[in-house]
């Protein structure tokens, strides 16, 4: 069959291949589009975004401030919580960077809900009083203040990193800058065959990928 002979087709229901296979249609949902991006950066993974969103208690009508757009995966996700009334801005150093992850959220529907800036904000936000900041960089604690400055009072802010050192620079600058470190902390996942009789762990799984930092904005620096 043609990919243009699924149109019209109702989620859920089956298609047969040229070969006679059965596949199932089903709409995409946001992990399925980020599958699709075009990566010049490494992503998060879901099981770390899907935390920090839910940590950072990300509704409707929110503001968010992001650094390191990168390829745009956790954008999209801000947005997606966000959304349809708040809104993502997202900071990116790197034009080739800002330029993928642009057409890479044009394929989620989800780009009016984003601001992409080609700015370094290491010497403040453009915007104030957004209700959480997310920190995405290998130096995270430059970010620090300048997330202070721009959150409102308890406002949210996660932190990634990949190592040990990383974390720990990060959870001094956030208390020096007035932050009240939450967690730090580790995921890892392990899926499960499922085959009636033979359930049992998978022999791999995704383990260290970062660790995830929630902290909280307190009333004053120092």
């Amino acid at each position: 069959m043609d990919l243009k002979d699924l149109v019209g087709i109702e989620y859920g229901g089956f298609v047969k291949t040229s070969l006679g296979q059965s596949l199932a249609v089903f709409r995409p949902r946001l992990v399925d589009l980020v599958d699709a991006f075009n990566r010049p950066t490494q992503i998060l993974y879901p099981k770390d975004i899907g935390y920090a969103l839910y940590q950072l208690g990300l509704k409707s009508g929110d503001s968010v401030v992001e650094v390191g757009t990168g390829s745009g995966a956790l954008t999209v996700a801000l947005a997606q919580a966000v959304g349809p009334g708040g809104h993502v801005y997202t900071y990116e150093n790197r034009v080739e960077f800002l330029k993928s992850a642009t057409k890479n959220t044009e394929k989620t529907g989800l780009s009016s809900l984003i601001t992409f800036r080609n700015v370094d904000p290491s010497e403040g936000f453009l915007e104030k009083d957004a209700d959480a900041a997310v920190i995405d960089l290998g130096d995270p604690w430059k970010m620090v203040a300048p997330a202070w400055q721009a959150l409102v009072g308890g406002g949210m802010l996660a932190g990634f990193t990949p190592t040990v050192n990383q974390l720990e620079k990060l959870a001094e600058a956030l208390r020096r800058g007035g932050f009240l470190v939450l967690e730090a902390v580790e995921l890892l996942v392990r899926e499960f065959k499922t085959e009636t009789g033979k359930v049992r762990p998978e022999s791999r799984m995704i383990g260290h990928t970062a660790y995830v930092t929630i902290a909280r904005k307190i009333a004053t620096q120092g």
